[in-house]
């Protein structure tokens, strides 16, 4: 097959409509506004090539212009993927603001050819340059690989769009056409497939790398009240322990249960239920400190890894709690959440963290004993 630019933007039409269809057809549309935007691209790109075909025949000027918007577009959409995956970026503003002028500006110089070869690849290429930028912005515990792929590939393309507009603008006999079999357009067309098609393998290893860690969230964390469930706190918690047992630092286990919580059950049924789980729960989050482990332990009861501190912090928590359930007014006057806690230091002859479990529960157990709505330490906590 004799490579020329028509065959390579043949080629290159093909390739865009078959990622416009395959991408919504592996990702599907009911995911993240991330993946959303990665589909729209796609879309936002075959709709660009699109008009690309139909500006010679039908009206020349109208779907050129509205060509280099739709591409100018389709990186917007890959920034703002990248951007809902990695976290703030820098460069938005100025993203929108030249995908808002790169058609204004294209459509009213059309006349001038190379003023609108200039000035549209220059736009694109610093589109494509932003969303590299987005891509190696530091963002940790991500993954660089896909992130290094985008770089490279986008990064090559914007090189060689640059190359283009300094050819067409003042080189204009060198490259009066886009059809012009001038090497450096040549290795462009080429470049657009390779570059296109990897970019869009990196962005689809992004939209796995979240799928991936909200599946993980997913398994860590309790549905009903958002923190996390007892497995996962054992195994975070358990990380903590031996942090503790290293340094000698203190370590308290405050294991609390609603009291009386058949009755809210009884009176206002299993919704109120969940609706006071998850009150203590959001409470609970807001009281402790930055650095303590909560989970939902099972059934109504909850668990706290007091971190530093000791027995001190872990009965302020238990104090801060109390209070802020007695003043909330989520059920009205006849019912008022209250709890029992059982409260157990690290110890230096608890060989895990089991041993510290064991002896909160105990407390637990004397506190419901005692008439509820109390805190009870174990013996050697205090």
């Amino acid at each position: 097959m004799n490579l020329d630019v028509n065959t390579l933007l043949t080629l290159m039409l093909v390739n865009v409509f078959a990622m416009a269809v395959a991408v919504p057809v592996v990702m599907g549309w009911r995911v993240s506004s991330s993946a959303r935007f990665v589909v729209g691209s796609a879309v936002m790109q075959a709709l660009a090539w699109g008009s690309f075909l139909l500006a010679l025949p039908v009206h020349d000027r109208a779907f050129s212009t509205l060509w280099i918007g739709l591409l100018g577009a389709s990186f917007v959409l890959m920034w703002l993927a990248v951007r809902g995956w990695l976290g703030p970026r820098p460069g938005g503003p100025v993203l929108l603001v030249v995908c808002t002028l790169l058609p204004i500006g294209y459509g009213i110089g059309f006349g001038n050819y190379a003023f609108r070869v200039a000035w549209s690849n220059f736009g694109l290429g610093l589109l494509m340059g932003m969303v590299c930028l987005a891509c190696a912005w530091p963002a940790p515990g991500a993954n660089r690989r896909w992130r290094g792929l985008i770089i490279v590939c986008l990064g090559a393309l914007a090189i060689v769009t640059f190359a283009r507009g300094v050819l067409g603008g003042f080189y204009t006999e060198l490259y009066p056409s886009l059809r012009t079999p001038h090497p450096v357009n040549v290795f462009g067309a080429a470049l657009n497939h390779i570059a296109l098609t990897l970019t869009t393998i990196g962005l689809l290893a992004g939209w796995h790398e979240e799928a991936e860690r909200a599946l993980r969230i997913q398994a860590d964390t309790d549905g009903l009240t958002g923190l996390l469930n007892r497995r996962a706190w054992h195994e975070r918690a358990g990380h903590m322990f031996a942090l503790a047992r290293r340094h000698s630092e203190p370590l308290a286990v405050l294991l609390l249960d609603i009291d009386h919580f058949k009755r809210i059950n009884d009176h206002g049924g299993h919704e109120a239920g969940d609706r006071a789980l998850q009150l203590v729960a959001r409470v609970l989050m807001d009281t402790v400190r930055r650095g303590d482990i909560v989970c939902r332990y099972g059934g109504e009861e909850f668990c706290v890894l007091v971190t530093r501190g000791g027995v001190p912090a872990a009965q302020e928590v238990d104090r801060r709690l109390r209070r802020s359930l007695h003043e909330h007014p989520a059920f009205g006057p006849d019912i008022v959440l209250d709890f029992s806690s059982g409260l157990a230091l690290l110890s230096g002859e608890d060989a895990g963290l089991e041993q510290v479990i064991r002896r909160a529960d105990r407390a637990l157990y004397d506190a419901k004993a005692a008439g509820r709505g109390c805190l009870v330490t174990a013996a050697g906590g205090a």
